[in-house]
């Protein structure tokens, strides 16, 4: 089994932590067409899904829950939402894993599709739960732009990598 070295771990995580930092500045200052927060893509899910998949940093369920609890804090959203979404992706992804063999650029994408879909449910799970309406129509709108979001974060991480 091929180690990581010291240093390719850091150009890792510095390349995640950029990547947040990017993220956290985007997902509030408005986007050419993206100007309305309702259809705005989730940076976040998009970006921790892609290192997900890529499978470059060191992710655990405790960083997870951290980063959800950090990005909730800086967007003002429902406090934990974020980390429990974040969680769950991380589950579902090791169980898929370890049930099923993935190994062509369709199956990635079609996993990401799923995985994006089951975070834009428990968004609007979390919002009905809590009185905040988000229709249906719009969560599918903004999950589509996720999936869009995920992949220019894909080619980013692969380009650094």
């Amino acid at each position: 089994m091929n180690k990581k070295s010291i240093i390719e771990r850091r150009r890792e995580n510095y390349l995640f932590y950029i990547l947040i930092f990017i993220s956290l500045i985007i997902s509030n200052i408005g986007i050419i067409f993206f100007e309305d927060s309702r259809i705005m893509p989730n940076y976040f899910i998009g970006l921790i899904l892609a290192f997900l998949i890529t499978n470059t940093t060191d992710l655990n369920l405790y960083k997870l829950m951290a980063f959800g609890l950090l990005i909730d804090l800086f967007v003002g959203q429902l406090l934990g939402q974020h980390s429990l979404i974040f969680i769950i992706l991380y589950l579902l992804y090791f169980l898929i894993n370890k049930i099923l063999i993935i190994k062509t650029e369709i199956q990635l994408s079609s996993l990401s599709i799923f995985l994006i879909l089951i975070s834009f449910i428990i968004i609007w799970l979390t919002s009905q739960s809590h009185d905040i309406f988000r229709s249906p129509n719009l969560l599918l709108l903004q999950g589509i732009l996720t999936f869009f979001t995920y992949l220019i974060f894909k080619t980013v991480i692969n380009i650094f990598k």
